[in-house]
């Protein structure tokens, strides 16, 4: 059977996700390197690099009896509708299925004629199941982990099947999307290739929802699977997506053993916390020596009442330590800290203060948000200012502020035009320009990654930009008014 695997298009605006990062869709190669040894024929198309008409195109030349739509974040939410209504529209007999992490943690959004069925939780263990029952015309009842909407409304079909072991799952579908490999990068690399050796968090900060929606299990690939994963892998640039990398120091020395054996060599990305680096030191230099190290942390908060409010589980002098091991080691990080909408110059300007103490050069901003489907969400979700999805995107706020909505913007702009001066500080600013010559001579960088940078820079230096989306909303609901 014939099976399209769509990544919607972004939502446009000046800021988002994508500024910074445009990784490949890795979920649904996925669930087609679940689907292809069944005999299924699997096309997966990037609508972020076709753009929506070519897309769409490429879509009906292939022909599929079902669509699957990628929606991992809520502010995707509304290109996962306008993708599933343009597909319903041109092949109204296909069957049009949702899924990922936002859609399975909250389905009932979903209850719309353009969707047939959400599937929740692990597309690798519920889609083969839909598929063949597709395929046989089967009553799609009696297929498990989905929600279907049907006139009466949404049916559930009961939970999706028990979880396999990660090692039991087919390898990811990646020569699916061989001609967009060039176009995925992370910051200013390219190309880069996402590489998963675990699933799932055991903790549950409240902003986030990886938690629930692995229902706060911690799945783990041998360092075998690991090697044969990676060995298929040509880009020079792999970021991990496991949300905390180095759990299982046990594990982890075993990788990184299995990886120095194999004699792969690659830059690396990895997400972890600041405890870990504290208590396993030794392995963040082991995998220093495997190429090219970068660590993301999740700082949050600059002290322990920050961090408890928002169950981070952490401490401040975690933090301070973390950040000196990573600068005793020369390995480069990124840091993530979170600004609340309630505060007030005096919390910018701690913040501020805290960077330069620090010596925090690489620091990155995220404005609290509460998700759907997450802790904070049922907590403050009265509270919400609006229910454009499109702002849903961590850089912007949903909830009201104490500061005027400019003022805060500004607060926010000058936090990272901030941390850039902190970056040049500490690291040169000649070095900098140097290093971003030698990566364009030596194509490491490419001229187009560098522009995007650039204009990343001038954007979130910008308070202007952040209102962009708001002063959009705002218009819309006049002229909804006027009508």
């Amino acid at each position: 059977m014939k099976v399209a695997l769509i990544k919607p298009p972004n939502a446009g605006g000046t800021l988002g996700l994508d500024m910074m990062v445009m990784v490949e869709p890795l979920g649904l190669e996925c669930l087609a390197g679940a689907l292809e040894p069944d005999g299924h024929d699997c096309t997966i198309i990037d609508a972020r690099i076709d753009g929506e008409a070519q897309a769409m195109a490429k879509t009906l030349a292939f022909e599929p009896r079902m669509v699957g739509i990628q929606c991992n974040f809520t502010s995707e939410r509304l290109q996962a509708r306008k993708v599933a209504l343009a597909v319903k529209k041109e092949l109204p007999e296909a069957l049009v299925v949702v899924g990922g992490h936002d859609a399975s943690r909250d389905p009932i959004w979903f209850q719309e004629p353009c969707f047939d069925a959400v599937a929740l939780g692990d597309g690798e263990d519920v889609f083969p199941v839909l598929v063949d029952a597709v395929d046989r015309g089967a009553d799609l009842r009696k297929a498990p982990g989905l929600v279907l909407n049907t006139p009466e409304g949404q049916r559930h079909t009961g939970p999706p099947p028990d979880r396999h072991h990660l090692d039991e799952m087919p390898l990811p579908a990646r020569h699916l999307i061989d001609h967009y490999v060039d176009h995925y990068y992370q910051q200013f690399k390219r190309p880069t290739a996402l590489l998963e050796t675990a699933r799932g968090c055991p903790f549950k900060c409240n902003f986030c929802s990886v938690w629930k929606f692995h229902e706060s299990t911690f799945r783990q690939k041998s360092a075998d699977r690991v090697v044969q994963e990676l060995s298929q892998i040509r880009a020079p640039n792999v970021f991990i997506t496991d949300d905390i990398f180095w759990m299982d120091a046990r594990r982890c020395t075993e990788l990184g053993r299995a990886i120095e054996a194999s004699g792969i060599r690659k830059s690396f990305w990895v997400q972890t916390r600041t405890d870990i680096v504290c208590k396993f030191p030794h392995l963040i230099e082991m995998w220093r020596d495997l190429g090219y190290l970068t660590v993301f942390l999740g700082i949050e908060k600059v002290d322990d009442a920050g961090l408890a409010s928002v169950n981070k589980s952490n401490s401040a002098a975690n933090n301070l330590r973390a950040l000196e091991i990573l600068k005793e080691l020369g390995v480069g990080y990124n840091c993530t800290m979170i600004v609340d909408p309630d505060w007030q110059r005096q919390d910018f300007d701690r913040l501020k203060r805290w960077m330069v103490e620090t010596a925090t050069y690489n620091a990155g901003f995220t404005v609290l948000t509460p998700l759907p489907g997450t802790d904070l969400w049922d907590e403050v979700k009265e509270d919400v200012a609006t229910y454009d999805w499109r702002i849903y995107d961590l850089f912007h706020t949903v909830l009201p502020t104490k500061l005027p909505l400019d003022e805060f913007y500004k607060e926010v702009a000058g936090l990272w035009g901030w941390s850039r001066q902190v970056f040049f500080d500490n690291r040169g600013k000649v070095r900098f320009y140097l290093k971003l010559a030698f990566g364009v001579l030596t194509r490491k960088i490419s001229w187009k990654a560098l522009r995007k940078g650039f204009d990343m820079a001038r954007a979130l230096s910008d308070h202007e930009s952040f209102l962009e989306l708001h002063r959009e909303r705002q218009g819309a609901e006049a002229r909804e008014e006027a009508a």
